[in-house]
């Protein structure tokens, strides 16, 4: 697996953990009590995604910008991920790394 690869593997798991984060909070919502809802394995991937997801939720209150109860973060972070991530590739394509 080359450099090239494994960049864009990391940033589609960054998005992955963000859009299963999103998802779980729904489900969250939904399931009431659920005892699954517990497992270290949930905790560890709610824990994570919220650790990339709070900067752009930081940045939207810092700035004032309250959307009601649609948070728009994730998308926000994804977008910004994705724009990293682009940064990353050109940048390795341009030094010979692909």
């Amino acid at each position: 697996m080359s450099v090239f690869e494994l960049v864009k593997l990391l940033f589609d798991v960054l998005n992955l953990l963000i859009l299963a984060g999103v998802v779980l909070s729904w489900v969250e919502l939904g399931a009431g009590r659920a005892s699954w809802l517990y497992h270290p394995a949930v905790n560890l991937l709610r824990e994570t995604s919220f650790r990339l997801i709070r900067p752009f939720r930081n940045l939207f209150e810092k700035i004032g910008f309250r959307t009601g109860p649609i948070d728009f973060s994730p998308m926000v972070a994804v977008f910004a991920y994705y724009m990293i991530e682009q940064l990353v590739l050109t940048l390795l394509i341009n030094i010979g790394i692909r």
